[in-house]
């Protein structure tokens, strides 16, 4: 059982001497060493009422991520070495300083800003209820009566009451999202450990909770907003279903479902080239994931989940997210890595394809612009070579206010097909909803097939066919327009554009950016600007657009690595 795992002394003090986890203990001492002077902030009112005033979601945020890094370094720290008091002394004082949090709902969540709302469950303030319920029993024998009388209280005040009230509309029970079962999972969590007594009370609710967030899912296991999503909700419903199975004696089994499998095995089709990423929608360039959880998945599964070698860190410590980063140490399994395999995979319900080799790996869809965290990028793709996209997808933008109105969102540049790889049509780019999509998309085995032209839908357009040919030498992008009848086009009413990180260099019929070979037909030589773009929690990068004016109605890109 997890439980006996983590008060298991034997197990920490394999921590300390086994080599495996020598990475981890580095990381965790690094961090410690920032923080254990810090003072641990309050959040300033003013600072809180930046969202409200300007949309900024950061200032108010990191006062959050802060002190529950501090918690989560200095916990998992003191179980590692309970020797050392000074471990359990921080970890007393940030449970302290949470306890006495105004709320622990992040500004972007709190329902009225203006009225003090206690009660209300968010992301942030469920998995605060479940870090503060598993530290608490974890170190339950070492912790002062103090602390634990407030974090019990606490976690009653703010979680168990309110979702047993249920005096708020808890709307993400039946969100088709993360969102269930990161707050359900972390809910039910809360009560598995302080108040067993009452989980059958608010079990029905949980599971309504969780078969919603797995219908968030197709059957192909794809998440379309990318690992960083996949890995945040699905590592709450592992975390909770992993609990459950020990709460119920075994008889309640979450992982005994082919669904359930499908999504286990996501990660492997979504890295291209060493940490370098699949980012349609709001997804992330590169990255790594939790080891213990992938681990854990290919112990579950091990005829489906081949888990490759990544640098054994804990992106979850310095995040401060305290249920993956202790898990990290418990489901450390080295021995589930495999090399990365040559992949083919075609998802039929998500439309995606992911070809990977030695040399290049490279993702296409087809869809439609109305999908989760979406972005209008029907007909997109993404090369990379050397741990690098290069033909790119940038992925989410800064989360703001306004990011996430409708009305605003795709003035962004990020979530507009601007900044994909697909054409402008008339001066026009995608638009936004369900119904501007990729129609007829057929995969054969060798090729991926579709026609985007709704997905800009204007009348000078009868269609627009792309095909991706993928091989082990490269990709070919095809794509053939139909004009509707009367309409004679002009140069530049049908321009490819192309997005790369690297500046581009044009040879002839050539373009040679950082590492890769693309030789086009059909069009003269493009034209390159830049953009400064967001890019979600990392620098502003120097975007490359490549624009192509067609001059027949056929273009061909072939994109190779460099030999």
């Amino acid at each position: 059982m997890l439980l006996e795992k983590m008060k298991d002394a034997r197990f920490w003090q394999k921590v300390k001497t086994d080599t495996a986890y020598a990475p981890l203990l580095t990381e965790l001492h690094r961090l410690y060493a920032e923080i254990e002077t810090a003072p641990i902030l309050e959040l300033p009112y003013t600072v809180m009422m930046e969202f409200s005033r300007s949309g900024d979601r950061k200032k108010g945020e990191a006062f959050f991520s802060e002190r529950r890094k501090m918690l989560v370094v200095s916990a998992i720290l003191s179980l590692i070495y309970p020797e050392e008091q000074k471990y359990l002394q921080r970890t007393e004082d940030c449970l302290f300083a949470i306890c006495n949090e105004y709320t622990w709902v992040i500004p972007a969540h709190i329902p009225d800003l203006n009225a003090y709302i206690p009660d209300f469950i968010d992301l942030t303030a469920a998995e605060t209820g479940f870090t503060l319920a598993e530290i608490y029993t974890a170190l339950e024998g070492r912790l002062s009566p103090l602390i634990k009388t407030r974090v019990k209280m606490e976690v009653e005040r703010r979680i168990v009451i309110p979702f047993v009230n249920q005096k708020h509309t808890f709307y993400w029970i039946n969100f088709h999202s993360n969102w269930a079962a990161v707050c359900a999972g972390s809910v039910g969590a809360a009560f598995m450990y302080l108040f067993p007594e009452r989980f059958y009370e608010v079990k029905p609710l949980i599971d309504k909770a969780m078969e919603n967030f797995l219908l968030s899912y197709r059957e192909s296991g794809y998440c379309y907003e990318g690992i960083s999503y996949w890995e945040y909700g699905f590592g709450f419903f592992v975390s909770y279903a992993q609990l459950l199975y020990d709460f119920t004696g075994g008889k309640e089994n979450l992982f005994d479902s082919e669904k359930v499998k499908a999504i286990a095995t996501f990660p492997q089709k979504a890295f291209l080239s060493g940490n370098s990423l699949i980012s349609f929608s709001d997804g992330v360039m590169e990255g790594s994931i939790s080891l213990g959880l992938w681990h854990f998945l290919a112990d579950t599964y091990p005829d489906a989940v081949f888990p490759v070698p990544q640098p054994c860190t804990s992106p979850h410590l310095a995040g401060g997210r305290w249920h993956l980063a202790v898990r990290d140490f418990l489901w450390l399994n080295p021995k589930a890595e495999k090399e990365q395999p040559v992949l083919t995979d075609y998802s039929l319900d998500a439309e995606w394809l992911v070809y990977r080799t030695p040399d290049f790996g490279f993702a296409a869809k087809g869809g439609t612009n109305w999908e989760a965290h979406n972005h209008n990028d029907v007909a997109s793709f993404v090369f990379a070579v050397n741990g690098k996209q290069v033909f790119a997808d940038l992925g989410a933008g800064e989360y703001t206010r306004q990011y996430f109105q409708e009305e605003f969102r795709y003035q962004y540049f990020n979530p507009s097909s601007r900044s994909h790889n697909v054409p402008i049509l008339f001066g026009n780019y995608q638009k936004t909803g369900g119904k501007y999509r990729a129609n007829g998309t057929v995969y054969d085995g060798k090729t991926l097939s579709f026609d985007f032209a709704s997905a800009y839908d204007i009348p000078e357009v009868k269609g627009l066919q792309r095909t991706f040919t993928p091989d082990k030498g490269g990709v070919t992008l095809t794509d053939e327009i139909t004009y509707a009848e009367g309409v004679t086009p002009k140069k530049g009413d049908f321009t490819e554009r192309f997005v790369t990180l690297e500046k581009p260099v044009v040879q002839g019929n050539q373009i040679l950016v950082d590492g890769v070979i693309a030789t086009f037909t059909g069009a003269d030589a493009p034209t390159v600007s830049t953009e400064l773009a967001t890019v979600l929690r990392a620098p502003n990068r120097t975007v490359y657009l490549l624009d192509f004016p067609v001059t027949g109605t056929k273009f061909t890109l072939r994109i190779e690595p460099k030999k």
